[in-house]
Parts: C-alpha cells; sequence; structure tokens
C-alpha cells in the first residue's frame, strides 16, 4: 500500500471519529432538552419531549452505533510501514 492510501485512510478515520463525537454531543444535547420539558410538564412539553427522544434522540443514537462501528473496522486497517516500531516484532493477521 502506498504513502498516499496510508495518509487518506487516516484522514477518513480521523473525520469519523470527530462526527462520532459530533453526533455524541448532538445527543447529549437531546437528552438534556427533553428532561427539562419532561420536568417542566407544561401543556405541550411531554408531547415535544416524545419527539425530540424518539425521533431525533434515536435516529442520533443509531449512527453513534454505526460510527462506533466504522471506526473499530477502519481502525483495524493495516498499519504503514513508517508507524511500526523496526524493533518489535512483525503484526500478526488473522491467517497466522
Amino acid at each position: 500500500m502506498r504513502e498516499q492510501d496510508f495518509a487518506f485512510e487516516r484522514q477518513i478515520l480521523d473525520r469519523l471519529r470527530r462526527m462520532h463525537a459530533s453526533l455524541q454531543v448532538a445527543y447529549a444535547a437531546v437528552v438534556v432538552a427533553a428532561i427539562a420539558l419532561h420536568r417542566q410538564n407544561a401543556d405541550r412539553d411531554e408531547e415535544v419531549a416524545r419527539v425530540l427522544e424518539y425521533c431525533v434522540g434515536a435516529r442520533l443514537a443509531d449512527q453513534i452505533e454505526r460510527t462506533a462501528e466504522l471506526v473499530v473496522s477502519l481502525s483495524a486497517l493495516p498499519v504503514p510501514p513508517e508507524d511500526l516500531d523496526s524493533w518489535g516484532p512483525p503484526p500478526t493477521t488473522a491467517a497466522e
């Protein structure tokens, strides 16, 4: 694999990690807003809280899970030769 390929893969992985973190922040905001609405308990607050929880929160949670799975799967990509410790043993593969 060429150096450019490794750099591109690292860039994609970094972007995916940042996206994952942003989704987590958005999800936390939805949770806090829904809790506040439930506690406030005004006329339409319960309905708005449910919309946040089920329409927004559930979708965010799903995307957080998917991005986490992608980060894990991409983290298993081959390591570029320059990132290997030349004194350590070579990395093992599943076939070994």
